[in-house]
């Protein structure tokens, strides 16, 4: 896989994720979310905090400590995404993928920590497309990359608390498998 192709990947799912908060209606952040201790603004929350993450363990090789409260979104919550993912992706794209990053669970290489952000993007794009009832549909490519990095981390998958258990899939689509394998019940 080639570095573009990875950064390439981080840019899709960023925008897919774009793609459903600019549809979210204005009054509606305390909407439930399929990730069960968050709500629309919780989530959303997440997301940015860890568009600002990859940032600042380029620039400053630490993780600085987030406010993870909705103050972090600012008045324009959608304005808040897009210039903390521009940010983010423009390091990316002048960094080294196989750069060691000092994570605050363990040392990864950007490129682990980018396939970490592409699932945050498209799962979270999901659940918040689930909850505004929209529909969302991951993009093939993106969700067979994402499907290869986690089948390599499954023992990690098992024991954390991040993800709910591995759900069956509904069908054989590599993004259904993606969310299935990440303990989201996806129907038909």
């Amino acid at each position: 896989m080639t570095s573009e192709t990875v950064i390439d990947f981080y840019i899709r799912a960023a925008a897919a994720f774009g793609e459903v908060l600019k549809q979210v209606p204005v009054g509606s952040w305390e909407i439930e979310t399929p990730c069960t201790e968050w709500n629309l603004q919780t989530l959303v929350v997440h997301v940015v905090s860890g568009e600002i993450q990859v940032s600042d363990l380029i620039e400053n090789e630490t993780s600085l400590d987030l406010d993870l409260s909705a103050n972090i979104l600012g008045p324009d919550p959608m304005s808040t995404w897009r210039g903390t993912a521009l940010r983010a992706i423009n390091l990316v794209q002048q960094t080294d993928l196989e750069s060691e990053l000092s994570h605050p669970t363990m040392k990864l290489t950007l490129e682990q920590l980018l396939g970490a952000r592409i699932t945050d993007n498209v799962v979270h794009g999901w659940d918040l497309a689930q909850s505004i009832s929209i529909p969302y549909e991951i993009d093939d490519a993106v969700a067979r990359w994402a499907l290869d990095y986690w089948l390599e981390l499954y023992d990690f998958l098992e024991n954390s608390d991040h993800y709910g258990p591995p759900q069956t899939p509904p069908d054989q689509t590599a993004g259904t498998r993606l969310l299935s394998l990440l303990g989201r019940k996806v129907t038909q």
